[in-house]
């Protein structure tokens, strides 16, 4: 079968993660992050197929992060750059243009030095907005991908009705041999892609929660401070800002000011009809919720398979 080409946002990872028998002697000195379950049962094969994906999960988030950590730091040097450069070398930008009806290289800007490094000092800060936006895209494919996990191991709720006859054949004859495997596969896949593709429009707060019900997962018992309620109000609160960015909203909206200030609010400090200015710390915040949720996934999975943890091996959210 031929390889799947990599999602655009999973490219350029920095950080891989490795997996580490829980016997072996560089976990108790490495800490790991994750833990992953071996499923005992067959009812616990969903367990074992999402905490093995946490790990995948946490560098991409991590990654996503640090891409656009050393483009600000790039932007910053480049800026630095400029200024100490003599004022008669100059920065050219290049785009295309149709030329003669054929797509050429042309220069759009020739800025002196003083100029570029003006140009980089206005840039730098746009660009944590960006990287909002490109870990909010991260959370909403880590939160569908988990939820993928939880209904290809129970697939009933998404093939009820005569609309999805031929899919239900397909899924009770997908033993029969290879073929019937991948025809289940690529059916399920085109079912799963639409029925995401609508769920999207609820909200990925409101797909947490339903994420959570439905799975049967409970918040870890370790945490106090926080519940599914909250993440997925925090959710809100980056979708909304998020959806601002995208949509080159000059001002803070009421409901995103309504949504920060709070205690379970990060770092999100934005008023309403404020000047809408992202900074890098609102997406240091960003990356560090995707850690905690990631946390409270991993309890939430490992709690669901072998009953509340001893406390003083858990992460809370204290």
């Amino acid at each position: 079968m031929p390889k799947q080409p990599t999602n655009i946002r999973q490219r350029a990872i920095f950080v891989p993660h490795a997996r580490i028998p829980w016997r072996d002697g560089i976990a108790a000195v490495a800490h790991p992050d994750n833990v992953v379950i071996k499923a005992q049962k067959p009812d616990e094969a969903w367990i074992e197929d999402a905490t093995s994906k946490i790990g995948e999960w946490r560098s991409l988030t991590r990654s996503v992060y640090l891409r656009w950590a050393i483009t600000i730091n790039a932007s910053e040097l480049a800026q630095r750059r400029y200024e100490e450069l003599p004022e008669d070398q100059a920065l050219r930008t290049d785009a295309m243009r149709i030329v003669n009806g054929e797509p050429t290289r042309v220069t759009l800007s020739l800025w002196p030095a003083r100029e570029a490094a003006e140009h980089y000092r206005t840039t730098t800060p746009l660009i944590a907005a960006y990287g909002v936006s490109d870990l909010f895209g991260a959370l909403e494919d880590i939160i569908f991908d988990l939820y993928e996990i939880v209904l290809r191991h129970n697939p009933q709720p998404l093939m009820q009705g005569p609309d999805f006859r031929d899919l239900r054949r397909l899924w009770h004859n997908r033993s029969n041999h290879a073929d019937s495997e991948a025809a289940w596969r690529t059916a399920w896949l085109e079912r799963y892609s639409n029925w995401r593709r609508k769920r999207a429009y609820d909200g990925l707060g409101n797909v947490l929660i339903a994420l959570y019900q439905h799975a049967g997962l409970r918040r870890p018992s370790s945490f106090k401070q926080t519940d599914v309620a909250d993440w997925a109000r925090t959710l809100e609160m980056i979708a909304e800002l998020r959806n601002l960015i995208v949509h080159g909203a000059a001002t803070v909206s009421q409901r995103l000011a309504e949504l920060s200030n709070t205690q379970n609010s990060l770092t999100f400090d934005f008023l309403a009809d404020a000047v809408l200015d992202v900074r890098l710390h609102h997406l240091q915040s960003v990356e560090c919720f995707c850690d905690q949720l990631l946390n409270a996934f991993n309890i939430s999975l490992v709690e669901k398979a072998v009953g509340p943890l001893d406390r003083k091996r858990q992460r809370g959210d204290g």
